[in-house]
C-alpha cells in the first residue's frame, strides 16, 4: 500500500513539473544560431555595377571631393592605364606626373585640370579621364531617428535613403518640418510627407558633404523626448505570455503597450490586465502604460482562466489527482475482498 501511494505522489510532481516547463516555455527566447545550409541571393556574386544611379551624373553639377575615384589612361609610346583616388586633402596623384588639387571642383573642370597636369609631362600624349567611382562620405542625422548619429552615404545618395540606414524616422518625428543644414550655414526646409503625396524631389533632395539633417519631434512630444532621450543602448525585456518573448531594442518615448505590441502582443493564454515590470530589481504594476527606460523587464503573466482552464491548467491536475484516487480505492477494495 506504501508503495502505491508513493506513486500516487510522483505521478503528481511530474504533472506539476510539466505544467511548470510548458509555461517557462512562454518568456524564453531561442539563441542558438540557425543552421544555414543553402545560399540565399546575398550569398550570390553578382555582376551588379558598383554605382547605381537615377541617371547619368552631370558633369557641370557634381562636385569632386576626397573618395571619387578617376580612371586614367594616358597612350604614348606605351600604353598605360591606371585608376586613382582623391585623397583626403582634395588632392589627385597621378602616377609619374605629380598631383593636382580638385576637391570642390566640377566635375567637368576637373578632368579638364587632370588633362593639362598630365600633358605637362606627356606633350604629345592621347589622354583618357573617366569618373569610375563616387565617393563616400559621412554625414550627421539627430533627433527623432530611431538611431541618431553619424551615417555613410555616398554621393547623389537622398534624404529618405540617409534616414532608412538609421532605422527610419521615430514615431512621434515630425516629417513636414525636417532642416537640412548645409557646411556654409543654409538652411532648408523639408517635408518627407510633401514628397511621398507629390514626388516632388526638392522634399527628397541629394545630400553633401557637411550637411547635417534635424529632425524635430512633435511638438506634443517634445517633453516625453527630453525626459528620456539617453544614449545606453540596453535593450528592453519582454518574457511572459507574449508571442514574440525576447529582448527589443530601446525607443525613446515609447511605452509599455507599445514594447508588448513588439512583442507580438499578448497570447491567447496572457492577461494583460496584470502586466508588470521589473526596474532594478524592483517589481512595479503598470498603473498609467508607463514610458519604458533601458532595461526595463516586461512581464505578462498568464490568464486566471488560462490557469483554471488551460492546458494542464489546475482543474486537470485535480480531476486526474480523484481518478488516481478513485482507481487506488477500487484497487484497495478487491485486494482487501
Amino acid at each position: 500500500m506504501r508503495v502505491i501511494f508513493f506513486n500516487i505522489i510522483y505521478i503528481i510532481v511530474i504533472m506539476g513539473v510539466a505544467r511548470a516547463q510548458n509555461e517557462l516555455n512562454y518568456g524564453q527566447f531561442d539563441t542558438r544560431v540557425p543552421d544555414k545550409s543553402f545560399l540565399d541571393n546575398g550569398d550570390l556574386k553578382l555582376n551588379k555595377p558598383t554605382i547605381i544611379l537615377e541617371k547619368s551624373l552631370d558633369p557641370n553639377n557634381y562636385i569632386i571631393g576626397p573618395g571619387d575615384v578617376f580612371g586614367i589612361n594616358i597612350n604614348t609610346m606605351e600604353k598605360m592605364f591606371f585608376p586613382t583616388t582623391v585623397g583626403p586633402v582634395g588632392d589627385l596623384l597621378i602616377p609619374g606626373v605629380g598631383s593636382v588639387s580638385i576637391s570642390g571642383v566640377n566635375l567637368k573642370t576637373s578632368i579638364q585640370l587632370i588633362k593639362d597636369r598630365i600633358s605637362k609631362t606627356y606633350n604629345n600624349a592621347d589622354i583618357g579621364v573617366s569618373l569610375i567611382n563616387l565617393k563616400t562620405f559621412k554625414i550627421q542625422i539627430y533627433g527623432a531617428v530611431i538611431n541618431p548619429g553619424f551615417v555613410e552615404i555616398q554621393a547623389t545618395t537622398r534624404l529618405d535613403a540617409a534616414i532608412q540606414k538609421l532605422g527610419g524616422l521615430h514615431r512621434y518625428a515630425d516629417e513636414e518640418n525636417i532642416s537640412i543644414i548645409s557646411s556654409k550655414g543654409a538652411i532648408a526646409i523639408i517635408s518627407l510627407k510633401a514628397y511621398l503625396i507629390d514626388g516632388n524631389l526638392n522634399n527628397n533632395p541629394q545630400l553633401y558633404e557637411g550637411d547635417k539633417i534635424n529632425l524635430p519631434y512633435l511638438p506634443s512630444h517634445i517633453n516625453e523626448f527630453k525626459t528620456n532621450v539617453t544614449f545606453k543602448k540596453v535593450p528592453v525585456l519582454v518574457t511572459g505570455f507574449v508571442n514574440l518573448p525576447g529582448p527589443i531594442n530601446y525607443f525613446s518615448g515609447y511605452r509599455v503597450k507599445d514594447y508588448i505590441g513588439l512583442a507580438g502582443g499578448v497570447s491567447e493564454l496572457g492577461n494583460v490586465k496584470k502586466v508588470y515590470l521589473i526596474r532594478e530589481n524592483i517589481k512595479l504594476k503598470i498603473i498609467n502604460n508607463e514610458i519604458v527606460i533601458p532595461g526595463d523587464h516586461i512581464i505578462v503573466p498568464e490568464g486566471t482562466f488560462s490557469v483554471l482552464f488551460g492546458k494542464n491548467s489546475f482543474l486537470q491536475n485535480l480531476t486526474a489527482l480523484f481518478s488516481i484516487i478513485s482507481t487506488y480505492t477500487i484497487i484497495s477494495d478487491r485486494l482487501g475482498n
